[in-house]
């Protein structure tokens, strides 16, 4: 948007060459000796001097100005004063060069992150267009936005949540496929662990992670499921057990099996805010169906979520009757034959380390799971 200003100065610089066929009388510059071409204040007609105030013509013009208009003067396109170069606009070492950190209208030099103008170098980030042509007058476009300094890894603003561990030990007794809960008061009991999430206060993100563990199936009220129709048995694919939404089951209709849900607060417009993790579809509820009945499954998929910078991400595993089922992997009879195991090779941060299968001293095998955030996008 800046060109114009360049071609007119161009412009009325062809118009006073051609409107001048005589040496035009010596005004005194400001700097220098005199002499044709000399310092400052007289010499050949505009062709500045060596020192002139930052101009490649100087101001041993017609009118002192550098020439035709000082445009390359002054202000040099590539210094802010034009004391950076020889006399040339955009002198050899401007002070918008070398060590500008993000001039507002990068002159020829950079702002912060801008190419140079003629002369140094900018502090990083995008390159500028420099300043216009030396002696035109020209002022830079400004360089590019200040930069960056660098990609920002943005999983930091779920690191609370990154690389957790939740383990879910069996209780003092156990008996066939199912063991005791923890801490159980009344016949119910809550696990809750809440994670800060940082970032910009009220900035959205998209958050991606992967979730692995060893978990009972619960099949939840409503909700969008990942993997749509999909039985257990294909948790591998099409998205695990994810589901967005929905409510838990109403008493006696397989409400005593384990919940599994990820709240997000504050909540984000548009969107469920609630999301569980061990969700298979109602012709499968483990309150009825062998398929998931005192069973456990392992899991390794990933799903995104949005997440509130400053606000929170609470899990929480919710047990009417004090019991949970053991990690017994197939089973014969009503006995643990093969209890399973989850690879965490790979993830980041490392996983803690703890012995899989997860055994009580027992005898029991436990539940647990384990988030790896692999990706956090600001929206």
């Amino acid at each position: 948007m800046r060109f114009p200003l360049l071609a007119s100065a161009t412009a009325l610089l062809l118009t006073a060459a051609a409107c001048s066929n005589t040496a035009p009388t010596v005004m005194t510059g400001t700097g220098g000796s005199t002499g044709a071409g000399g310092s400052d204040t007289g010499g050949s007609p505009g062709t500045g001097g060596t020192t002139g105030s930052g101009g490649t013509t100087g101001n041993g013009g017609t009118t002192g100005n550098g020439g035709t208009t000082g445009n390359g003067g002054t202000t040099g396109s590539g210094g802010t004063t034009g004391t950076g170069g020889s006399a040339a606009s955009g002198g050899t070492t401007g002070t918008g060069g070398s060590t500008a950190s993000g001039g507002t209208t990068g002159t020829g030099g950079a702002a912060s992150g801008g190419r140079t103008g003629t002369g140094g170098s900018s502090t990083g980030g995008s390159t500028g267009t420099g300043g216009g042509a030396a002696g035109a007058g020209g002022r830079g476009t400004g360089g590019g936005a200040g930069g960056a300094g660098g990609a920002v890894d943005l999983t930091t603003v779920a690191a609370s949540f990154d690389g957790q561990l939740l383990q879910f030990p069996c209780g003092a007794t156990h008996s066939g496929y199912d063991c005791d809960n923890v801490s159980c008061t009344g016949g119910t009991v809550t696990h809750t662990t809440t994670y800060p999430i940082k970032g910009t206060t009220g900035a959205i993100y998209s958050m991606t992670f992967n979730v692995r563990g060893i978990v009972e199936a619960y099949a939840y009220v409503g909700g969008t499921r990942a993997a749509g129709t999909a039985s257990v048995s294909q948790r591998a694919t099409n998205g695990g057990l994810f589901c967005a939404g929905g409510t838990q089951e109403p008493s006696g209709s397989g409400n005593d099996y384990n919940t599994y849900e990820l709240d997000v607060s504050p909540a984000v417009a548009g969107e469920t805010n609630v999301y569980y993790l061990n969700s298979v579809i109602s012709s499968e509820n483990p309150h009825t169906s062998s398929a998931t009945q005192h069973l456990t499954f392992d899991i390794n998929y990933n799903a995104t979520i949005k997440v509130t910078g400053g606000g929170t991400l609470t899990f929480k595993t919710y047990d009417s009757n004090c019991k949970q089922v053991q990690n017994c992997g197939p089973t014969q009879g009503s006995q643990c034959q093969a209890p399973r195991t989850v690879s965490l090779a790979g993830v980041t941060p490392p996983a803690p380390s703890f012995t899989q299968p997860f055994q009580m001293p027992t005898g029991a095998y436990g539940q647990w799971l384990f988030f790896d955030v692999t990706d956090v996008t600001a929206l």
